[in-house]
Parts: structure tokens; C-alpha cells; sequence
């Protein structure tokens, strides 16, 4: 007989014992007599003992059927738990979310809205994962990640998020000694801080009159991180092509210059995926809520 049987009939014996009755049993089960009759016989047949002494009008355990009794009920009762706590975790915000996000941007925009939210739900908890890498959700046991630009065909599902807006920024003391571009194309007499996650060799796309130009970046300095580049920049060394939440403090502050602005390509979309759209743990249903609610300002 296969575990689950086993398990089955277990269930079967233990509602017998507590109905004190076949008939109850099988009425409170959705079964018939006969079925819950032979689940005892097959359960007594597998253990080679007798659980129940049965007469026409009595129903009484045998020594070996009480002491199987607990154990049947245990394992009941531990099943009903297990149920208890996923629905829990289905219906009420409990239990942990891992979040994936870009080193820059889950630390800047990501991480200063989880504070409220873990106020709202205090028996939440979040693990944010903070890297420059596109990890895998189910290998790595994330719940939901957010991702940038055009989405590769998958099996996740996603949900728009905000847009970005591209900025071209360079110090005002580079500009004072090197001169402001008019046009894309202009970039090839400019130094360009690459900020490409692989070979130096970086493209810049614009838009001009509706069709994309692509610039190449050459300059001094080459970087995979926005952060790192950042400093380069507002030290004169050269131009910079980032999302402009980046650098919006410095724009304001007057320590960074937007430049070539009527060509700035469309904004970069970001969204937050996640592996299923069923069966989905409450707390993720809100936190997915939330995020795109503070973005659009809602």
C-alpha cells in the first residue's frame, strides 16, 4: 500500500474514532459506508493487527487501535496546520518577500518606500537583493524583481512600473573649456564616460526627427556602474548618458548641465516581474499594489 493511501485510511480511521460510527464517519467524510469500512479493513490488513472491535451496536478500539489513534490524529492535525498556515500566507501579509532590484536604483527609489510598508504590515518582512546582474526568480528564490528596458520573452509575468526619463549631463567647468554640443553627432569631438556593463565600445542612441541615431562614446575613463562615473563627471572629465533620477539631485543643484535635450530618446521602461500570477502570497499581492501606487503618485 502507498504512503498516501496509507495516509488516507489513517484520516479515514482517526474521523471513525471520533464519530463513534461508520455511518457518521462516512456522512461526515462525503463517503460512502462501504468505502470507509474497507479503509479500516485495509488499514487493519497493512498493520497486521485489529484496530476496532466492531458489534452491531458498539464501536470499541482495540489496545493497539488507541495507541494508533494518537499517532492518526497527529498526523490530521498537522495536515489541518500545514493548510492553516499556507492559507495564511495566501490571505494575510505574513512571512518574508526577497526583492531584486539594481544596485542604484533598488537603493535609492526601491529602498525608501519599504519602510512604510513594513509599518502597514508588521508581520511582513523584506529581504532586499541588491544587484547589477539579472537574476533568476525561481533559482534564486526571489518573489519579485524589477527590470529595466525591453522585456525578454519569458514565462514571467509583468507588471508596468514607472518610465525614466534619459538625460545627457556634463559639469559646468567641462562645458566652459570644451563647448556645448548642438547635435548628436557632435559627441565624436567630446570626451564620453562609458558606462557599458561589457567592452568599452558603447553606442548612444538618440532621436532625431523621429528616426534613432546611434553615437558611439569614446572618452578617457570606462566604467560598469553609473555610480562609479558619476564623480568623473562632476569633476569636468566628461559627459555623462543616464537616467535622469541619477542625477536630478545635481541638475538642481546647478553642478550638472542637461544637454542636447530635443534629442533624448523615449524613457526607459521598468517593470516588476514576478514567476506566477495564481496562488500568489498575500503579501506580495500588496507589495506589487504598492510600488506602482507610490510611482504613479496615486
Amino acid at each position: 500500500m502507498s504512503l498516501m493511501q496509507r495516509l488516507s485510511d489513517m484520516a479515514i480511521f482517526a474521523k471513525v474514532v471520533e464519530s463513534g460510527s461508520f455511518t457518521l464517519a462516512a456522512t461526515a467524510l462525503g463517503m460512502s459506508k462501504g468505502a470507509v469500512s474497507k479503509a479500516i479493513a485495509r488499514l487493519e490488513q497493512h498493520l497486521s493487527v485489529r484496530l476496532l472491535q466492531r458489534t452491531t451496536r458498539q464501536l470499541r478500539l482495540t489496545t493497539e487501535g488507541q495507541a494508533f489513534f494518537s499517532y492518526c490524529q497527529q498526523v490530521v492535525r498537522q495536515a489541518d496546520q500545514a493548510e492553516h498556515h499556507l492559507a495564511e500566507l495566501r490571505d494575510e501579509p505574513v512571512g518574508v518577500l526577497r526583492i531584486s532590484a539594481a544596485v542604484t536604483y533598488g537603493g535609492t527609489v526601491i529602498a525608501p518606500l519599504l519602510p512604510e510598508f513594513l509599518q502597514r504590515y508588521p508581520k511582513l518582512q523584506i529581504e532586499l537583493v541588491l544587484d547589477d546582474r539579472q537574476v533568476d526568480l525561481v533559482r534564486e528564490d526571489i518573489d519579485v524583481a524589477v527590470r529595466f528596458g525591453k522585456l525578454a520573452s519569458s514565462s514571467l509575468i509583468a507588471r508596468p512600473l514607472t518610465r525614466l526619463p534619459i538625460v545627457l549631463v556634463a559639469a559646468p567647468s567641462y562645458l566652459a573649456t570644451q563647448g556645448i554640443p548642438q547635435h548628436p553627432n557632435d559627441l565624436s569631438q567630446h570626451q564620453c564616460i562609458s558606462t557599458a556593463n561589457s567592452s568599452p565600445e558603447k553606442y548612444w542612441e538618440f532621436l532625431d526627427k523621429g528616426k534613432v541615431l546611434s553615437v558611439q562614446a569614446r572618452g578617457p575613463f570606462h566604467t560598469n556602474s553609473n555610480r562609479a562615473a558619476k564623480p568623473a563627471v562632476l569633476n569636468g572629465m566628461g559627459l555623462m548618458f543616464v537616467t535622469r533620477y541619477q542625477v536630478e539631485e545635481e541638475i538642481q543643484a546647478g553642478q550638472l548641465v542637461p544637454l542636447l535635450t530635443d534629442f533624448m530618446p523615449a524613457p526607459l521602461p521598468v517593470h516588476l516581474v514576478y514567476p506566477h500570477r495564481t496562488h500568489m502570497k498575500a503579501g506580495l499581492k500588496l507589495l506589487l499594489q504598492y510600488l506602482q501606487c507610490q510611482m504613479s503618485q496615486c
